[in-house]
């Protein structure tokens, strides 16, 4: 669906004052068909606020599923036609996301040629998702998926390079001689693709809850754990913990890291920005 009204054109809009946060329909339409499927237990970005925070982490630390979902993240690269986008949606409960799952319909994009539009029927993406603490993918094409689900297997040969998405890049410098460099596609989901798929050796989190839900269990399952930034303590165990009121991780930097060791490592990389000063008033002429 998502593809289908990608090819017959969309209608962009931003939420708030600015422009970061764009909106299409299909935004829009996939939140309904969450709401359809999994009915009053599912937290998902277009109505979390009218959830709210207290309610949602009730929900989530209950032993019946809670589903937390994004239904497009990467609505930017979505609407200009690139590939880093996707619906992500994991099954939570007693406080943990215990499945996720990621399917980016367009992961595929030919970049051997100039970006030129492709048929939906023809996209191909990737399907990654992480039960019971075995990490899986499978190809898609159209959106669907294609072949039966294999095992994802963890990459231990490093790439030197780690995801450095927006919002940590507002928030923070990022030190190159320290033996990293950063690599963005401005989406959550193409980042978490990025490290599961062994293109990144680590990444680092503070976005919303909806944008790292689905991602953690394949992340766990691939041997990677969150760390605090600076002092590289362990996450707490209890996934809403990791979110402000506003279901936002704004306020912390969480590191994706293979083992303590790598996350020191990664930590020293990083300092606090220094505070990014007002645009002058414009000058009439």
């Amino acid at each position: 669906m998502a593809l289908r009204a990608r090819a017959e054109g969309l209608v962009v809009s931003h939420k708030g004052e600015g422009l970061g946060q764009a909106l299409t329909q299909t935004d829009l339409r996939i939140s309904r068909l969450l709401h359809d499927r999994f009915g009053v237990r599912i937290v998902e970005e277009e109505t979390a606020e009218t959830i709210g925070w207290d309610r949602a982490a009730r929900m989530i630390g209950e032993d019946k599923w809670t589903f937390v979902a994004d239904p497009i993240d990467g609505t930017k690269p979505y609407a200009g036609g690139l590939s880093a986008w996707g619906t992500m949606i994991a099954a939570c409960r007693n406080g943990r996301a215990r499945t996720g799952v990621m399917i980016l319909p367009a992961w595929s994009g030919d970049r051997q040629l100039p970006k030129s539009p492709i048929d939906p029927a023809g996209q191909r993406g990737i399907l990654i998702a992480a039960h019971e603490g075995s990490a899986l993918w499978a190809p898609t094409l159209g959106g669907r998926r294609i072949d039966d689900l294999q095992t994802l297997e963890p990459s231990m040969t490093p790439t030197f390079h780690v995801g450095w998405l927006c919002q940590a890049s507002k928030r923070y410098l990022f030190d190159y001689e320290r033996g990293y460099f950063p690599w963005c596609e401005s989406s959550a989901i193409a980042d978490a693709a990025l490290l599961a798929t062994g293109r990144l050796d680590a990444t680092v989190h503070n976005h919303k809850l909806w944008d790292l839900a689905a991602a953690l269990p394949i992340f766990e399952a691939l041997g990677f754990e969150l760390y605090r930034w600076p002092d590289v303590t362990p996450a707490p165990s209890s996934l809403i913990a990791l979110f402000d009121n506003d279901f936002s991780a704004h306020s912390e930097l969480w590191l994706v890291c293979r083992g303590r060791d790598d996350a020191v490592k990664l930590a020293s990389a990083i300092q606090i920005a220094l505070p990014i000063p007002p645009y002058p008033a414009q000058i009439e002429t």
